[in-house]
């Protein structure tokens, strides 16, 4: 079963900052089936939490927030392109305009957590990558680049 879904792909997701965007994107992945039930609340945490302690921001205008979470009934990601870039961390002055959200069960969490994590680390340094993200005209198109590029 693939961590990637169409169904958590957004590709023009208006946010008026990062908190608007964690949760319209952490609500993909409840309506995917992917979080246990009634425990969006508790994943949400988890992802406010880890931003709290360092921001996921990666450069090139890219996020990976990410949360392990007993709320995660299993591993997905999650991609959003914004329609307006939004001021990730202040203190770096970081702008995002992509993100790759990634939700793990705390049980999965640490092998599966660091490859998920790994993977897309490395595909966004990749310039191809970034170029056929933003090239990219649907949720399927983008389903195909990352299984190509994260494969």
């Amino acid at each position: 079963m693939s961590i990637f879904s169409t169904e958590t792909i957004v590709l023009q997701m208006a946010a008026k900052d990062k908190q608007d965007a964690l949760t319209q994107l952490a609500k993909r992945i409840e309506a995917a089936g992917k979080l246990q039930p009634g425990e969006f609340d508790n994943y949400m945490l988890s992802l406010l939490k880890r931003e709290e302690e360092f921001s996921t921001a990666v450069g090139y205008n890219y996020a990976i927030p990410h949360g392990k979470s007993p709320a995660v009934a299993m591993p997905a990601v999650a991609f959003a392109r914004l329609t307006q870039p939004i001021l990730w961390d202040e203190e770096e002055d970081d702008w995002v305009e992509n993100l790759f959200m990634i939700a793990v069960p705390v049980a999965s969490a640490g092998d599966e957590h660091i490859k998920i994590l790994t993977k897309l680390a490395a595909a966004i340094m990749d310039d191809d990558f970034r170029e056929h993200i933003d090239q990219a005209k649907d949720a399927s198109e983008v389903f195909d680049i990352m299984h190509k590029f994260t494969a």
